[in-house]
């Protein structure tokens, strides 16, 4: 190798450095630049996106009637079996990942997958009969979509 750079000329010698370095920015910018700016352009993207699915469902909460006191509340016995009621009148059954009793008077229910318009119908169809201490919001992949951890309870101190 060493003999063949010396057999080259001067002129031959500095276009080849020239060429050289040219593939090297090239192939620097395709494996290196380009895939860390087009990767950057996608979370940007995704990062929007998540800002319009939260502020649509916060505009589709802000809907939502207000959780009234004046309701009969489920008793402590029936707290598990009536969401499990609910959750299969509003179709949500195939959602259902996990549902648990945490005291006496309450529960965790996690949903995946859920519709939010189907987990909006299903708050409206327990408002008033259970209280829903707790509720987490996770986005999926699908738009309008959501994965859901609630607590509900029956209203009652323990």
């Amino acid at each position: 190798m060493r003999n063949w750079w010396s057999g080259l000329n001067f002129r031959e010698r500095i276009i080849l450095v020239i060429a050289s370095l040219v593939a090297i920015v090239i192939g620097l910018d395709t494996l290196i630049l380009q895939p860390m700016t087009s990767g950057s352009v996608k979370l940007d993207d995704k990062i929007a996106q998540a800002k319009d699915d939260l502020e649509w469902m916060r505009l589709a909460i802000n809907r939502l009637p207000a959780q009234g006191t004046g309701s009969k509340k489920v008793t402590q016995e029936r707290i598990v079996s009536y969401i499990d009621k609910q959750i299969n009148r509003q179709g949500l059954k195939k959602n259902l990942e996990q549902m648990a009793p945490i005291q006496e008077n309450s529960a965790r229910l996690r949903l995946s997958d859920v519709e939010f318009t189907k987990l909006l119908s299903f708050i409206s169809a327990i408002d008033g009969s259970v209280s829903i201490d707790e509720v987490r919001l996770l986005p999926t992949d699908n738009a309008g979509f959501v994965n859901v951890s609630m607590v509900i309870s029956n209203g009652t101190d323990a």
